[in-house]
C-alpha cells in the first residue's frame, strides 16, 4: 500500500518495549538520498520494505517493527510543511501533509498555526515523544540525541531545495512511497509472528542486493536474450564460492579493485553507487548503460578471477598454483614464498583488494617470459606487504585497519588500471603508510620496539613465532604448523612459580609475555606431565628433545632469569628484523 495511506489508517503507538529511534545520520541521509534518485529516475514506485502492525482497538495500532521508518517518513513530511508554509502556493500540500502528521478529517482546511491542538498519529517511546512532538509542531528544539540529529540531517536536506523540488519530493511521497503492512489481530501473539519472520526467514546479504542491483538493468525487451547469461554469470560465484560470507569478501575485493575503498558497513550502497558513478560518467543512454553493466558483470564472474580469490582465502592454498607461482617467481628454494605471505596476512583482510590485484596481473599474462617477470616483481612486493604489516601489528597492542584500509583498497585500484605491474612504486606507497603511522620500517626503529615487546594474543605470537622458526630451520615444513602451540617458558600461572630461581626477588608477572620468554611446541612436544609446569631445568629436557629448532635451542641455557629472558628476546629480535625484511 502507499505510505499516505498507511498514515491514514489511524494513530500508531511504538510499545514501551521497543528501542527508542536509532536511525544514525548517515541512514537517514541514505534514504533521502534514495527517494530523490528515485525522482530522478522517474521510477513507479518506492518500496520501503515491511511494517508490522497489531490492533489494539479501532483505528488504533501499535508498531511492532517498522517505527524508525514511520517516524523518519513522518519528520520528512513536517519538513516539507515548513517549506510549504512558507511559499502563498503551498496551503494544499501544506493541508496533506498534516494530515500524515496529525490525525485529521480529510474535508476540513487545517494549518500549521494550529498544531498545538491536532493529536498526532504517531506516538513515539517515551524519550523520544517530547521532542518528537516539538518538530512536528514546527516548535524549537531543545535536546540532543539520535531523533534530534535525524531531524537535522533532513533539514539540511531540504533547505537549499527549492519550491518546486520540495513539491516532487512531497508528490512523491504521497503517491509512490510503497510499504507491505502486515496487521496482526488482537488474539494472535505478535512477538510470534515477529519472531517467525525475522528468525525463520532469509534476510539478503549485500551479495543479494548487490546482484539485484545488476538484474535490474536488463528489464526491456532487447534484453532477453542477455538475461540468461548475466543469471548464469552471477550464479557462477555461488558455484565456485559456496560460501556467503566468501563471495561477499570477493565481490567487495573485486569491486574495490575497480572503484576503490567501499566501506564494509556500506558496502551495497558505495558499490551501487560507484558502479552508476563510473556508468553514468561514461555511458549516455539507456542502451549502453545496460551493456556497461553488461561487461562489469562479466568481469566479476570470470572463472579466472574467481579461482584466484578462492586460492587466496583458502586455509590450504591450492598447492599447484603455490607451486607454479614458485617457480615463476625462482623462490622454490625460499623460506620466504608465496604459501608463507598468504598464511601471514591472512588474518588482516583489508590487504585481499592489493594481493588480488598483484596476482591478477600473474594470472591473466599468457607470454611466458612476461609472466615470469610478473612473478618476480608480485613476490618482491608481498613480502614487502607482509614485512609492513606485521611489523606493525607486532609493535602495536592491536593492527588497526582503519589506519590503512582506505589508502590499500585506493591503491588496489591503481594496480589494476596501470600499465604495468608496480614494483618501487609500491615500495614507495608502503613507505608513505608507515611514515603516517608507526615507522616500523625504519631497523633500528623496529628492533628497538622488538627488545622490549610484550605480547598477549595468541595468534599474533604464533604468527611471530612461526616466522622467526623458518628462518633457523630448514626442514620446518615437515611439521604441520596449525598444531603447534604457544609455550611460555615462565608459566603464566604463578602457582608453578616454585623453583624459578631466577624469579626469587622479582615479580615474574612482568616477563612472562615478553617474547623471549616465549618459544613454540610440536604436537609430540608438550605431552601433559608435571615437568611441563615444573622448573626450567625439567622444561629444559624436553625443549631439548623438541621438534622446532627456536625450542631446541633453550637447552643452551643453564637456568632462566630475567637476564636471560632479555639476552634471548635481543637475539628473536635482530633474528625479526631479517625475517621481515624491507627491500
Amino acid at each position: 500500500m502507499l505510505f499516505s495511506d498507511l498514515f491514514q489508517q489511524g494513530r500508531f503507538d511504538v510499545p514501551w518495549h521497543q528501542r527508542y529511534y536509532d536511525w544514525q545520520q548517515s541512514d537517514v541521509r541514505a534514504l533521502l538520498h534514495d527517494i530523490n534518485d528515485a525522482i530522478k529516475e522517474n521510477r513507479d514506485c518506492y518500496f520501503l520494505g515491511a511494517i508490522m502492525l497489531v490492533e489494539v482497538e479501532q483505528r488504533r495500532w501499535e508498531i511492532n517493527d517498522g517505527q524508525q521508518r514511520m517516524v523518519t517518513i513522518s519528520l520528512i513530511c513536517a519538513a516539507l510543511c515548513r517549506q510549504f508554509v512558507c511559499n502563498a502556493k503551498g496551503s494544499q500540500r501544506e493541508g496533506l501533509a498534516l494530515r500524515m502528521l496529525f490525525d485529521l478529517e480529510a474535508q476540513r482546511t487545517w494549518t500549521m498555526d494550529n498544531t498545538d491542538r491536532y493529536t498526532p498519529r504517531i506516538f513515539p517511546a517515551k524519550n523520544d515523544a517530547m521532542p518528537y512532538r516539538q518538530m512536528i509542531r514546527g516548535n524549537p528544539i531543545r535536546t540532543n540525541g539520535t531523533l534530534t540529529a535525524a531531524w537535522e540531517e533532513i533539514e539540511n536536506f531540504f533547505s537549499p531545495m527549492s519550491y518546486e523540488k520540495s513539491e516532487r519530493y512531497f508528490d512523491f511521497l504521497l503517491e509512490k512511497l510503497e510499504v507491505a503492512c502486515l496487521r496482526v489481530p488482537p488474539h494472535i501473539d505478535p512477538n510470534a509472528v515477529y519472531e517467525t519472520i525475522n528468525c525463520r526467514g532469509k534476510q539478503l546479504d549485500d551479495l543479494d542486493l548487490i546482484r539485484n542491483y545488476l538484474y535490474s538493468h536488463f528489464n526491456s525487451e532487447r534484453d532477453s536474450e542477455r538475461k540468461n547469461s548475466v543469471h548464469e554469470n552471477l550464479e557462477r560465484i555461488r558455484t565456485i564460492i559456496p560460501s556467503s560470507k566468501k563471495a561477499s569478501e570477493y565481490m567487495r575485493c573485486h569491486l574495490q579493485c575497480r572503484f576503490g575503498f567501499l566501506r564494509k558497513d556500506h558496502f551495497y550502497r558505495d558499490a551501487r553507487d560507484a558502479i552508476r558513478t563510473q556508468r553514468d560518467r561514461k555511458h549516455g543512454t539507456t542502451e549502453l548503460l545496460a551493456d556497461y553493466t553488461f561487461n562489469l558483470i562479466e568481469q566479476i564472474t570470470s572463472p579466472e578471477s574467481l579461482e584466484l580469490f578462492r586460492t587466496l582465502a583458502a586455509a590450504t592454498p591450492d598447492p599447484d598454483f603455490i607451486h607454479e607461482f614458485r617457480v615463476a617467481s625462482g623462490t622454490t628454494n625460499s623460506p620466504r614464498n608465496l604459501a608463507v605471505f598468504l598464511r601471514e596476512l591472512r588474518r588482516y583482510t583489508i590487504t585481499q583488494p592489493l594481493i588480488f590485484a598483484m596476482l591478477t596481473w600473474w594470472v591473466r599474462e599468457s607470454d611466458g617470459r612476461k609472466k615470469k617477470r610478473i612473478a618476480r616483481i608480485a613476490n618482491r612486493n608481498l613480502s614487502r606487504l607482509a614485512t609492513f604489516v606485521l611489523r606493525t601489528a607486532f609493535v602495536t597492542p592491536k593492527f588497526e585497519p582503519s589506519h590503512f584500509e582506505s589508502e590499500f583498497s585506493d591503491y588496489a585500484k591503481n594496480i589494476a588500471a596501470a600499465d604495468d605491474i608496480p614494483d618501487d612504486e609500491f615500495a614507495s606507497f608502503l613507505q608513505n603508510c608507515d611514515r603516517s603511522a608507526h615507522g616500523v620500517l625504519d631497523d633500528s626503529k623496529f628492533l628497538d620496539e622488538m627488545v622490549e615487546a610484550r605480547m598477549t594474543d595468541h595468534p599474533k605470537i604464533k604468527q611471530f613465532l612461526l616466522g622467526i622458526n623458518g628462518a633457523i630451520q630448514r626442514d620446518a615444513h615437515l611439521f604441520i604448523e596449525r598444531y603447534c602451540n604457544v609455550e611460555h617458558i615462565l608459566p603464566k600461572s604463578p602457582q608453578h612459580w616454585n623453583g624459578w630461581a631466577g624469579f626469587n626477588e622479582v615479580d615474574g608477572s612482568e616477563w612472562i609475555h615478553r617474547i623471549g620468554n616465549l618459544t613454540l611446541m610440536g604436537p609430540a612436544d608438550n605431552k601433559p606431565g608435571k615437568k611441563y609446569n615444573d622448573n626450567f631445568a625439567k622444561k629444559r629436557e624436553s625443549y631439548q628433545d623438541s621438534s622446532i629448532t627456536l625450542t631446541r635451542r633453550l637447552s643452551q641455557y643453564d637456568d632462566w632469569s630475567p637476564t636471560n629472558i632479555e639476552i634471548r628476546q635481543r637475539e628473536v629480535a635482530k633474528l625479526a628484523v631479517c625475517v621481515w625484511k624491507f627491500v
